[in-house]
């Protein structure tokens, strides 16, 4: 809209009028209330036009952006990505297998334990953000062309492009060695994070894949590379963070199960003996070690003793009467020593929760050799497991 304004340029003179001045009359100012009325009136107009328009009007900015992850979050997503693989690939090798077969039933179990880790691990990472179509991501406007096409432009247009062939699905043997490495990165992984309780569910994972990776390998005869990363080396210095109570008690521990397998080695024959004596070596020496890391050994606050009360049944009889007996015992030692492991994997200084979580998945692997079932979170007992396995 355009105005036009009228200017007096005749002389300024007292005499003019309110009510003329030169030759055109001037009108009078409308008081201060009504210009304030008037402005009200004319913004009212304003505002009511615009919720007419709807969303014909668009107030420019920038978008959200996609946040940057730190290194806990990298770490984090490639621990899921591994936990997705295992599972697509567990997938293909069962629809390849009979439904009665013998690793179907452990195929199974381990696309249902990647779905606990998956969840365990936070899931895959959404930002939220939706995705801008004027962006240029995408297609990026390109057209798309027919299988076995290229452009004409390209000096290879008058040659057929042969598909590519889809890769073969993934076989039992695929599965054994993919969980061995997603368990050694795993281990890799344990010093990023900064909260141990990420740490300690990393540990837990590493352990529930190479058990897995063992039982599988048993059932089908395939072959499993154990990653050279993990060992049974004990620290050779004090881990952080741990409290004197974390001391006492592992020492005190550690040495009770070397005494317990001692009386089970006593009453068992052939390989469950050797298994038994082998188990009470390793567990008195790591008794012995942690006393002298903790400076425990051979002073007053020594918690170890010369002998341990065993367990006794509900009618308290020994529990060491039967090889089925010993065996559940021998199962409930490496079950509690592994618990104490994953524990202190969450609890340490970050260099040293390697350590811990290899012998996390050592006390496991014990238990499973002693007859416990497999579970997705060794030496977490607070998660449940909805397979029932």
């Amino acid at each position: 809209m355009t105005s036009s304004v009228a200017m007096n340029t005749a002389p300024h003179s007292p005499v003019c009028a309110a009510q003329t001045c030169g030759s055109l009359p001037v009108a009078a100012a409308p008081p201060a209330r009504q210009r304030t009325r008037a402005a009200s009136v004319m913004i009212s107009t304003l505002l009511a036009l615009l919720v007419l328009s709807g969303c014909g009007l668009r107030l420019e900015g920038p978008g959200p952006v996609e946040p940057v992850p730190d290194a806990d979050e990298v770490s984090r997503q490639a621990m899921v990505a591994d936990a997705l693989a295992v599972q697509d690939a567990a997938s293909q090798a069962l629809a390849g297998v009979g439904a009665e077969s013998p690793e179907a039933a452990g195929l199974a179990q381990i696309t249902d334990f990647a779905d606990l880790h998956i969840a365990a691990l936070g899931g895959v990472y959404s930002s939220g953000i939706a995705e801008d179509p004027d962006s240029g991501s995408g297609d990026q406007g390109q057209t798309e062309l027919e299988p076995g096409s290229v452009p004409s432009g390209d000096a290879t247009a008058t040659a057929p492009v042969t598909p590519t062939a889809d890769p073969a699905p993934a076989t039992t043997s695929d599965v054994v060695a993919l969980l061995a490495q997603s368990a050694a990165r795993a281990r890799g992984s344990l010093a990023t994070p900064t909260d141990g309780l990420l740490a300690r569910v990393y540990a837990s994972v590493a352990a529930s894949q190479l058990d897995s990776a063992r039982a599988l390998a048993a059932q089908t005869g395939a072959e499993l590379v154990l990653p050279e990363a993990f060992s049974t080396q004990m620290p050779t210095a004090l881990p952080l963070n741990l409290s004197a109570t974390d001391l006492t008690t592992v020492v005190r521990s550690e040495d009770a199960a070397g005494f317990a397998y001692e009386v089970i080695a006593a009453r068992l024959s052939d390989g469950p003996r050797a298994l038994a004596q082998e188990r009470a070596r390793v567990h008195r020496e790591r008794a012995q070690t942690w006393a002298e890391l903790a400076s425990l050994d051979g002073t007053a606050s020594d918690p170890r003793e010369v002998a341990y009360a065993l367990p006794t049944t509900a009618d308290g009889a020994s529990v060491v009467t039967s090889a089925e007996a010993m065996a559940e015992l021998a199962v409930d030692l490496e079950e509690t020593l592994a618990t104490t492991y994953a524990t202190f994997t969450g609890q340490v200084d970050a260099e040293n929760r390697a350590a811990m979580a290899d012998l996390l998945v050592d006390s496991s692997a014990a238990a499973r050799a002693w007859g416990a079932p497999l579970a997705p979170f060794p030496g977490m007992p607070e998660q449940s497991d909805p397979t029932g396995s």
